[in-house]
């Protein structure tokens, strides 16, 4: 019989501000231009309240380069590591030893969910789950969803299993603190996993922008506290309320960063015959003059056509679809140099009823991975034809295999 598990994690502060902080929420912003976030129906921006993230997305706010994505690429000028130069700052060497044929590269995820006083920001661990996800269909590549266009790059993510002190945990960690819901204070000194082996993503109001991370980890901050990605909570996972980037594509965008990769935009129209070498280092992207905004149905920039449906790109989330042979090659060469510690290379799933950790081993965790899947409408759950349709066929198709076990 089916059993349904309840699976809650909340985790104070392990220093400076205590939960429940009642200090007043900052104005926070980019450049000359104030954010204010007081709940999902008043938000302030230069003075202008919003009653929605709709009247936000329309009014423009989004559609500019430095309010979607604020990553940093600050070059320490050397090669700071003395290893990495096929993936370093200037350069990308495309080499057989980085090709997804490699084998799978696994990612273990503590999603850190920051919400305000009175409660905006909370995201449901549906929700999060939705988001690993997304993350996984736009990385592999997976056949009938929106990343299914793209290349399989052999990178997968999961919610961790346990946490740095072999505790077992769902990936997820709860924090109320106004300050730190507005990106100010150093928050990843206190809730930060060990950031050589796991991605942390914190949630909140990303300095009123969509995301960004730090720096890229070429540039020193790997093994940091503040090594890390931030997303605005009302982008992060599927179905999130801020349309028309609610489709999870934002975390996608910041992980590619998080893996070494800049803006196809980077540099604007580069010369082609340098393209490992200049704009985004990426030879099979075009380069582009600016940013691609909104959804269209082509663009030509520098004279070439625009990838404008890459996930470096701005497009809308529902235009983005793909990265790149050469963009899927750096990343794995960024993990492989620069995240050395952070990917798994261990036991695969044996079978389409392995759905969760531990991998080759087929138990409870997974029956609730698919309950799971399976409520949600989840592509993991989605295992007999037809596709997208969930019903009996579903159920008896993960009982088949969950009691074929494991070789």
């Amino acid at each position: 019989m089916l059993t349904t598990l309840a699976l809650t994690l909340v985790t104070a502060p392990l220093g400076a501000a205590p939960l429940g902080d009642t200090e007043q929420p900052a104005r926070i912003g980019i450049g000359a231009t104030p954010f204010q976030i007081i709940s999902d129906t008043e938000i302030i921006i230069d003075g202008v309240t919003y009653d929605s993230w709709e009247a936000v997305a329309d009014s423009g706010y989004f559609h500019t380069e430095h309010t979607r994505c604020i990553t940093g690429f600050d070059d320490p000028g050397v090669d700071i590591r003395g290893t990495g130069a096929d993936c370093d700052f200037n350069r990308t060497r495309v080499e057989p030893q980085y090709q997804p044929d490699q084998g799978v590269r696994r990612i273990p995820v503590v999603v850190h969910v920051i919400q305000s006083t009175s409660g905006t920001g909370f995201i449901p661990e549906s929700r999060v789950r939705s988001q690993i996800d997304v993350l996984n269909e736009d990385f592999l590549a997976i056949a009938g969803t929106n990343g299914g266009a793209g290349d399989d790059a052999q990178i997968e993510f999961f919610l961790a299993t346990e946490d740095p002190q072999g505790n077992p945990t769902n990936g997820i960690t709860y924090t109320t603190n106004n300050s730190w819901f507005n990106d100010s204070g150093s928050y990843w000194n206190a809730l930060a996993w060990d950031t050589n082996r796991y991605l942390n993503i914190y949630t909140n109001s990303a300095s009123g922008a969509l995301g960004y991370v730090p720096s890229l980890p070429q540039g020193g901050i790997v093994g940091s506290n503040s090594d890390r990605v931030v997303v605005l909570y009302s982008s992060f996972g599927r179905n999130a309320p801020l349309v028309p980037f609610h489709l999870g594509r934002t975390t996608t965008h910041e992980v590619g960063h998080y893996l070494g990769l800049y803006h196809t935009f980077n540099g604007g129209c580069q010369s082609t015959a340098s393209c490992a070498t200049n704009g985004d280092r990426i030879c099979d992207t075009n380069p582009e003059s600016s940013p691609t905004f909104g959804c269209p149905g082509g663009r030509t920039s520098c004279g070439l056509p625009a990838p404008f449906d890459n996930y470096m790109d701005y497009a809308d989330d529902i235009c983005m679809e793909r990265f790149t042979p050469d963009q899927i090659n750096r990343m794995r060469c960024t993990l492989e140099n620069w995240r050395p510690n952070l990917a798994i290379t261990g036991p695969q799933a044996c079978n389409a009823a392995d759905l969760a950790e531990p991998l080759a081993v087929l138990d409870l965790a997974d029956v609730q991975a698919f309950i799971d899947g399976f409520t949600a409408q989840q592509p993991i759950a989605d295992i007999a034809a037809p596709a997208g349709v969930f019903d009996l066929a579903d159920v008896q198709a993960f009982i088949d295999d969950f009691n074929s076990g494991c070789p």
